[in-house]
């Protein structure tokens, strides 16, 4: 996988997570005046992809209950109010972002043996723990926005990372 550039899988990305494109592209407006111009190009792309007619399946209430019980009330409130501080309305539930970016980052992580992804969601080392975490924060940014790297807490986002993981290991694959 060493020959593909982040920029090609945040692409495969971008058109897995139809269903949080209008959201993400609605938050990233928001925080446009203090943008990069990396991030302003994120954002057409995920303007773009918010036309795209690939959209993520809808949660199933077991998925949905998976998510919220092991991303636990502190944490799911934590996304929701940096959410709706930063933006100025909520992602109507914050599982919903979670699932849109496992759906996205399916495609980047397909290469990874589900045992890799396995260690790296329980912490241990591994060669592509810099790759999968990328992946997974970029969908994340594309089904909440700018919400992912700037607002949310280190223990959130380190929690919303191994959600992803589970949820493909679990529902994906």
């Amino acid at each position: 996988m060493s020959g593909h550039s982040r920029r090609g899988n945040s692409g495969r990305c971008r058109a897995g997570a139809g269903t949080a494109a209008v959201t993400s592209a609605a938050l990233l407006a928001t925080a446009a005046p203090s943008a990069t111009a990396a991030e302003d190009s994120r954002a057409t792309a995920r303007a773009a992809a918010a036309s795209s007619a690939t959209r993520a399946p809808e949660l199933t209430a077991e998925q949905r209950q998976f998510i919220e019980q092991e991303m636990g009330p502190e944490a799911l409130a934590e996304i929701e109010k940096a959410m709706s501080r930063n933006s100025g309305f909520a992602f109507p539930i914050a599982a919903a972002a979670i699932g849109a970016a496992a759906w996205c980052a399916k495609g980047a992580l397909a290469s990874i043996p589900t045992s890799v992804l396995s260690d790296i969601a329980a912490g241990k080392a591994s060669s592509k723990k810099t790759y999968v975490r990328n992946a997974v924060i970029g969908c994340l940014g594309g089904a909440i926005g700018g919400v992912v790297r700037k607002f949310l807490p280190g223990w959130v986002k380190n929690k919303a990372v191994n959600m992803v993981i589970a949820f493909i290991i679990k529902y994906i694959r």
